[in-house]
Order: C-alpha cells, then sequence, then structure tokens
C-alpha cells in the first residue's frame, strides 16, 4: 500500500469547555473503513511545534495505511485554531472537543480508541485520559518528566506504552523508567536509540515500534 491510498482532509471542530474554541485539524483514512481504530495525535510543545511536526504527519500517514482513522489537530492558539496557550490548564479541553469529532466519523469503531501524545501532547494526554473511559489506551512519546515528577490527579490504568529517544534531554530513559514504574496497570517503554526529543531522523523506527504496539492492541478484543 503507497502513501497516495490512504486520503487527507481538513477540518474544523470546537474544543469542550465555555467558550468553545474552533480548532483545526486533518483527518487521514484508508481507503476502506470498516470498524477502524481511531487514533487522536497531540502535538508537541505548542511554542515551537504544531500539528504539521514531521513525526506527527508521518505517523498519521503510517496509521491510515495500517487500516486506522488518524485524527492530528492544532491545541488552542497554534496555527489557526482560536484561543490562546495556556500550557496544559486548557489544552485537555482541545483533546476532549478532538475525541467527541473523532467517534462521529463513519466507519470507527468505537471500543478501539488511541491517543498519542509528543512531548507537551503527552503531558495534556496524561492529564485528560484517566477521566475519560473510552480512552482503551495511549502512547506518550517523550514525556516531559519535570512536568510529570509531581504526579497526575489520576492514574490511566489501561495499557499504555511509553517511547523515548536514547538521547532524549527531556524524557531521558533513568528519570522514565521509575517514573513508569510507578504506573498502575499494564505498561511498558520502548527506547529509540539514537534519538533526541523531537525524533527528528527518526521518525521512521518511532513510527515502526508504536505501530507495531497498536496493531497488537487493535487485534485483542475488548482491550
Amino acid at each position: 500500500m503507497t502513501l497516495s491510498v490512504q486520503a487527507e482532509r481538513p477540518i474544523t471542530f470546537h474544543s469542550k469547555g465555555q467558550p468553545a474554541l474552533l480548532l483545526e485539524g486533518v483527518v487521514h483514512t484508508p481507503p476502506k473503513i470498516e470498524k477502524a481504530p481511531i487514533i487522536i495525535l497531540c502535538h508537541p510543545q505548542p511554542a515551537s511545534s504544531d500539528m504539521n511536526d514531521s513525526l506527527n504527519i508521518a505517523l498519521a500517514r503510517s496509521l491510515a495505511e495500517a487500516g486506522m482513522v488518524a485524527f492530528r489537530f492544532n491545541f488552542r492558539g497554534v496555527g489557526r485554531s482560536q484561543g490562546q496557550q495556556t500550557d496544559g490548564r486548557l489544552e485537555p479541553l482541545d483533546l476532549a472537543g478532538a475525541i467527541e469529532t473523532a467517534l462521529t466519523f463513519p466507519g470507527i469503531d468505537p471500543s478501539k480508541l488511541c491517543v498519542i501524545g509528543h512531548g507537551f501532547g503527552a503531558y495534556t494526554t496524561m492529564l485528560y485520559a484517566p477521566f475519560d473511559n473510552r480512552i482503551r489506551t495511549i502512547v506518550a512519546i517523550s514525556l516531559p518528566i519535570f512536568r510529570a515528577s509531581g504526579g497526575f490527579p489520576r492514574s490511566f490504568e489501561r495499557p499504555k506504552l511509553f517511547v523515548t529517544g536514547e538521547f532524549d534531554e527531556v524524557c531521558p530513559r533513568f528519570k522514565l523508567e521509575p517514573f513508569v514504574e510507578q504506573q498502575k496497570g499494564p505498561k511498558g517503554i520502548k527506547i529509540i536509540v539514537g534519538a533526541r526529543h523531537l525524533m527528528h531522523g527518526f521518525e521512521e523506527p518511532a513510527i515502526q515500534a508504536i505501530l507495531s504496539y497498536l496493531q497488537k492492541w487493535a487485534s485483542m478484543p475488548g482491550i
């Protein structure tokens, strides 16, 4: 299957909360959608990145090629998304809006909902996911450990994968491993050899690790 087979279309949607902000996103769909897992992608630090981050785009396309529906979007105050950045205070409402929108897509399997976050997006994912039982698994890429060191209001106890680069200065392995060990429920760690925080130049091995995990998860009923 080639990249030209999967389709990409821009959409707008509203965040949760009041006032509801109009946010922008891109939906990646496989040629045939029938009970497809739905994957939401949250981008790295809004001050310097957006939904067009190289790993974000490549990952979304690879997921669609593998038969999944991928939905990447810009947090508030990024690109053409309305509002102002709040450094994680209100961005979980953007993720909530993305999930509400994604669950209206035709042909998806609502029981197979995953959120992937990178950097700031991973932090936002871990803030929000424990409060939404529709999220069945998460992938946290390069979680900013300095943000997570104080813990989260609630633990995400369903399956989760943590991915970091061998030379990630924001999510070093020696700090990630004890953090993950304290997490409740099924969990795993994947180290991308040679990679730094944004995975630039190492997108392919990161994608393969994540795709392998998600294909196994998607094939397991009730998880």
